[in-house]
């Protein structure tokens, strides 16, 4: 078991909206927040492989009309029980016989932004893992990007994702930076490192995992 650091960005939401993710609310899968309530049995129903897949595949794809949870939403994205983080990811160049890096803050980035057109905020926080995959149990994270896990082809690998189930706890979620994405964009033209453009929302109630064993940290 190992507490995985994550970062996760989120477009177009207000600083009092991420104050309250941060200090109160946690990160919710779109799944609850679109239905406001759900019960213990309808999490377990919906923690299942198939659900994983489509979030994985099938985000942004409509919803067939007979779906259980069209009346929430229109894409599969919209009632997924899961919640995309990145903790970084490395793909192999055997051409160049080298090690690619993608960097977690860029791919967090990218989300917070839209790809650099909007404004948005990167939350960093920790999920906890197994090692292996462990879909209907919902305290635990699953490791999309350990290829010895998740072993099907995924056109997203690079994201490096770690996935989270429901929620993530306000408890585990550190703190959140606001960037501007034409900002961040020109920075990184520059060769410089993006910077908040207002003050970082930390958290008070943090459960620092330094209190705990088998920490690993960001790529």
């Amino acid at each position: 078991m190992f507490f995985q650091k994550v970062v996760k960005g989120i477009a177009n939401i207000s600083s009092y909206e991420a104050q309250a993710i941060v200090e109160a609310n946690g990160i919710v899968c779109n799944w609850w927040r679109n239905a406001v309530t759900i019960t213990k049995e309808e999490i377990k129903s919906n923690l299942v492989d198939s659900n994983i897949f489509h979030h994985l595949n099938h985000y942004n794809h409509k919803l067939p009309s007979g779906h259980s949870l069209a009346h929430l939403g229109t894409s599969y994205g919209d009632v997924s029980p899961f919640i995309s983080t990145t903790a970084g990811a490395i793909q192999r160049d055997a051409f160049h016989r080298r090690n690619i890096l993608f960097d977690p803050f860029i791919t967090a980035l990218c989300f917070a932004t839209n790809n650099f057109t909007a404004s948005g905020f990167v939350f960093y926080a920790y999920l906890i893992t197994l090692g292996k995959a462990a879909v209907a149990l919902e305290q635990f994270a699953e490791e999309v990007r350990e290829l010895h896990i998740y072993q099907y082809y995924l056109p997203y690998h690079h994201e490096g994702e770690i996935m989270a189930k429901v929620v993530i706890p306000s408890a585990q979620i550190e703190k959140a930076e606001e960037y501007d994405g034409p900002a961040v964009l020109r920075e990184l033209k520059n060769r410089r490192k993006p910077v908040p453009i207002s003050a970082v929302i930390t958290n008070p109630a943090y459960s620092h995992p330094d209190d705990f064993i088998n920490i690993r940290e960001l790529l």
